[in-house]
């Protein structure tokens, strides 16, 4: 058996069931969320995201890789009853060989009509 199978065996049995929705496409897999505790505050400042916003608290994912993540495809990850959105993504190679994907997720919020709205 590869380091590879190993890999995305892990994840298949111990991640966390989640879905992935990129538009209208959604995609079921299996992944670890955490939350990123960095002492440098690398993470810490509020960004603004297409499908919605975030309130600075950021997550670290690891999954199968499969499910790269790409700025435009806005894909919300939904686990555990908890929806994040992509800040960034990246794709960890062995041998010349994908092995997995990591990205940094922030909580989704969505974007209602008060939110535009002034007093």
């Amino acid at each position: 058996m590869s380091f590879h199978t190993n890999v995305r065996q892990m994840i298949e049995i111990y991640g966390s069931e989640v879905t992935i929705q990129r538009n209208e496409k959604v995609t079921k897999s299996k992944a670890f969320i955490q939350p990123l505790r960095y002492k440098t505050g690398v993470y810490n400042d509020k960004t603004v995201a297409l499908g919605g916003f975030t309130d600075g608290r950021y997550y670290l994912y690891i999954g199968q890789a499969d499910n790269e993540f790409s700025r435009t495809d806005n894909a919300i990850i939904s686990c555990n009853g908890k929806k994040y959105v992509v800040h960034t993504s990246e794709t960890f190679e062995f041998l010349d060989k994908v092995l997995y994907v990591w990205a940094v997720l922030a909580p989704y919020k969505e974007q209602r009509r008060d939110d535009y709205e002034t007093d």
